[in-house]
């Protein structure tokens, strides 16, 4: 258990390091700052995303039991979130120096965490070569997607027209993923044909998703004011929420998912998934909204912060 705690407290260290050459090419204005953020945003949703989604099904050979094992990560996933989204509710309800706004982005913040930009680096590095643990979180990118363009984005907008089918299915993540389960259940991959070139591209563009994200962590971060990002108490609402309350009911719901199957594949995902900080996709949303993007921000980068000392512990005491 030491050992874990130890392990996954290095990988979270490390991607927290791979942020830091963003933050000062950022504070030197080595970089057009709005540029940079786009171009990077653009390349990891695009690019790097269905690399990653597409390379972990390739590298793994189909199994019933793996295929189950993600039918549980798509509940795991879904239960949670919308449970989450509503007990935040719950919360902000009585709050009543909390505008409606602000009620929205905590909800959101709190019930949906950073995927894939924090979840699949850190399996990456806690776990190198282990393809089956980055199909597992590819998976629940899927559901995270279906429900932060529907329930998710409606929480913030509390305005239907704000929902959007059509992005929850066609998006990059999702659509890699519908490409790539018919090679995976068919056993068209890299372990059954010798590409070994083809793959080596594969594996380089899957593994640039860490440095790539954390990289525009720190360009963000450089844009933030220390003093207003420390200060504003609703930050820390969302940040307990996502970092405290989160992880417990995740543990409730394995415990009560242990009671019919083996979730011993799947739980270093489980909890990684309950354990990560606020989805950047929070910004996005709220901007789209015409909301209060600052506190989106601050929610980011605050549970983001926060995080490195919260995720060795949930994997110490839930892995």
């Amino acid at each position: 258990m030491g050992q874990l705690f130890l392990t996954s407290l290095e990988s979270v260290a490390l991607l927290i390091v791979m942020a830091i050459p963003g933050f000062i090419v950022a504070k030197l204005k080595m970089i057009n700052k709005e540029e940079a953020v786009k171009f990077l945003s653009v390349t990891l949703l695009y690019i790097l995303q269905p690399f990653v989604t597409v390379n972990s099904f390739l590298n793994t050979d189909f199994t019933m039991d793996i295929l189950w094992n993600m039918l549980a990560i798509f509940l795991f996933t879904a239960v949670t979130e919308l449970a989450i989204l509503y007990i935040g509710k719950l919360i902000c309800h009585p709050i009543k120096k909390l505008d409606a706004d602000s009620k929205g982005i905590i909800s959101y913040g709190g019930a949906f965490g950073n995927l894939s930009y924090m979840c699949i680096p850190f399996l990456q590095l806690l776990a190198p070569g282990r393809h089956e643990l980055i199909l597992y979180a590819s998976c629940s990118c899927v559901i995270f997607n279906l429900l932060g363009w529907t329930v998710g984005n409606y929480a913030i907008t509390g305005d239907k027209k704000f929902i959007s089918l059509k992005k929850a299915f066609f998006n990059p993540p999702t659509l890699s993923f519908i490409i790539a389960l018919p090679l995976f259940i068919f056993n068209i991959n890299f372990q059954r044909f010798n590409l070994t070139g083809i793959a080596n591209v594969f594996s380089l563009f899957a593994n640039a998703v860490g440095p790539l994200s954390m990289t525009l962590l720190g360009i963000k971060l450089a844009e933030m004011n220390m003093k207003e990002l420390f200060l504003d108490y609703r930050t820390y609402i969302a940040t307990g929420i996502k970092l405290i309350l989160y992880p417990v009911l995740g543990l409730v719901v394995m415990l009560l998912m242990s009671t019919f199957m083996d979730i011993e594949p799947i739980r270093l995902n489980l909890v990684a998934l309950s354990a990560m900080p606020i989805a950047n996709n929070t910004m996005m949303f709220v901007s789209m909204a015409n909301k209060d993007t600052g506190l989106a921000a601050k929610e980011v980068m605050i549970s983001t912060v926060l995080s490195c000392v919260t995720i060795p512990i949930c994997i110490m005491l839930m892995a």
